[in-house]
């Protein structure tokens, strides 16, 4: 009876996201609004119905904002940029949060500690207001004796919400009318895209992992003056599995500095991402600007938000190494195809197919002419991943799939603060560099 009763609800919410799409779609059409007001009111509605509807617009960006022409549209452009960290939350998940706090509070005391939200973070009725709210967690942001810290806590019942809203999302990406609309503006699949991501989201629930991947990305780059890993106080989340405690860190997030600024940090930052491919073999899954905080006082950056860290076998290593390593040689278009034969031989597990998925591949107009200009980017391989993601029938690796477009999405980071050099200008750089070293 329960489950009936949860998968008419789930039918409910639906219906109600489908109604409310094809009514701001049909405004527009009309001509009663324009698409950016259409485009935002839509979002706006998804991401109080469906929290995990963030993490696919967050993560599937680099396709939207290039096929809907984001890039040169200024108020989609703002209104993406604090997309991702203003995820609306109820009043129960803020009560619920104070309740966690006020436990946090009483273990620091036992401990003969202080800890304190900072008052700023108050509103009119004394409630604790986060500085920060995604769509797994809310941040706080407090004092712990004297010194400044973030208060990292878990929504309430996140991992059944998640399934909940990924469920409700798969069956409105199932509906005819959406498939059309879709594939006309974006060639993404959001439903492979989805059932990829499902995995990697229910990881970020898992604050003891992150915990220890924030330690990991510590030891690594502890001998690095210009890279700051937070300090984790972990025996919060010993005793607390869904709150982490770690250092604030003080300056503004890299989205938020104007990007020539940027252009001083492009050293560290190119060293922590290249370091952790192929000396540590470990790669930070959300490396965008949102995560990078360029530290005041100094030329240093700081790097945050740990739940999604891939690790990587010696082969992955190697056919990164290899795709990037080519980058170098893709003038040619004959080593071109090879990176293309290395992007779908890591994607697709059957052997049998990647003949014809490179016939596939090479046939998508927008990638031939990409290849036709020998125009190699990481932009590039987001395009081809996202292609062999979007193919019927196909053995994929979803885990490789999302590492590959994890990593492009680095290194379009690093492009950025590098005055969008191409990429393999970036690897020549690291590479005469490594070799110096």
């Amino acid at each position: 009876m329960k489950g009936i009763i949860t998968g008419f609800k789930q039918m409910v919410k639906t219906i109600n996201l489908l109604s409310f799409s094809f009514y701001n779609i049909l405004k527009y059409k009309c001509g009663f609004v324009s698409f950016e007001d259409s485009i935002i009111s839509i979002c706006d509605l998804f991401i109080h119905k469906n929290y995990i509807f963030t993490k696919v617009i967050q993560w599937g960006v680099q396709e939207i904002y290039d096929e809907i022409n984001i890039k040169n549209n200024d108020k989609l452009k703002s209104y993406f940029s604090t997309f991702s960290n203003n995820v609306p939350y109820t009043r129960d998940e803020l009560q619920h949060s104070r309740l966690l706090i006020k436990d946090a509070i009483q273990y620091a005391n036992s401990r003969n500690d202080k800890l304190v939200i900072e008052n700023e973070n108050y509103d009119e009725n004394h409630n604790y207001i986060p500085i920060n709210s995604g769509s797994v967690a809310l941040v706080f942001k407090a004092r712990l004796n004297d010194t400044l810290v973030v208060i990292k806590i878990l929504r309430p019942n996140i991992r059944n919400k998640i399934k909940e809203d990924v469920t409700i999302l798969l069956n409105l990406f199932d509906n005819i009318i959406i498939k059309k609309l879709l594939t006309f503006y974006v060639s993404l699949n959001f439903k492979t895209f989805i059932k990829s991501n499902l995995e990697i989201l229910l990881s970020q629930c898992d604050f003891n992992s992150e915990v220890k991947n924030a330690l990991l990305f510590k030891n690594n780059f502890k001998n690095k003056k210009n890279i700051v890993i937070p300090d984790v106080y972990t025996h919060f989340t010993e005793t607390f599995h869904n709150i982490i405690i770690m250092e604030y860190l003080d300056g503004p997030i890299a989205k938020n500095t104007p990007l020539e600024s940027l252009n001083n940090y492009f050293e560290p930052l190119q060293s922590v991402f290249f370091d952790s491919l192929f000396r540590y073999k470990t790669l930070h899954g959300d490396f965008h600007f949102g995560n990078i905080i360029v530290m005041n006082g100094g030329n240093s950056i700081g790097i945050i938000d740990f739940g999604i860290v891939y690790f990587f076998t010696d082969e992955i290593s190697n056919d990164l190494f290899n795709l990037l390593f080519l980058s170098l040689k893709s003038q040619d278009i004959k080593y071109f195809y090879k990176i293309l034969k290395i992007t779908i031989k890591m994607c697709c597990s059957n052997k049998n197919q990647h003949e014809s998925i490179f016939k596939q591949v090479k046939e998508d107009k927008k990638l031939e002419q990409m290849i036709r200009y020998c125009d190699f980017s990481a932009n590039m391989i987001i395009k081809v991943t996202n292609k062999i993601m979007s193919l019927e029938n196909i053995d994929l690796v979803p885990y490789i799939c999302q590492l590959l477009l994890s990593t492009m999405s680095g290194l379009q980071t690093i492009e950025h603060t590098n005055n969008n050099k191409s990429l393999n200008t970036l690897v020549r750089i690291y590479m005469d560099k490594s070799v110096v070293m």
